[in-house]
């Protein structure tokens, strides 16, 4: 499955999938400025999982119930760019599989997964 990265996701941490082998569109090479409900779209069509720093995306599954093939919330402020990008690596080997069709939210020492 590929990712889709949010334009508000550290570049770093896209830089980090792709050295790990994941394929990943970044929304800030592909379609800069667009909104969320625009790159959820994408991320749809692509058939892709969708990283992103931006709470909004919460809203638009939960209150809105907009069609997803997972969501990834990063929710690692504080750090450097550098320890960001080793979390989500370590996070995303141990739950990838089962982050696909569900919301899921790193934060420093725990990754929540809702189906």
């Amino acid at each position: 499955m590929k990712i889709v990265a949010d334009e508000s996701v550290d570049y770093e941490i896209v830089t980090s999938l792709r050295k790990n082998d994941y394929i990943v569109l970044a929304i800030d090479e592909l379609m800069k400025s667009a909104d969320d409900e625009r790159v959820l779209n994408f991320a749809l069509q692509e058939n892709s999982m969708l990283i992103t720093e931006d709470k909004d995306f919460g809203e638009l599954v939960y209150r809105l119930k907009k069609a997803h093939l997972g969501i990834v919330l990063i929710r690692l402020s504080g750090l450097d760019s550098k320890s960001k990008s080793e979390i989500v690596i370590k996070s995303f080997k141990e739950n990838f599989e089962i982050m696909k069709n569900s919301f899921s939210v790193i934060s420093p020492n725990l990754t929540r997964i809702k189906k």
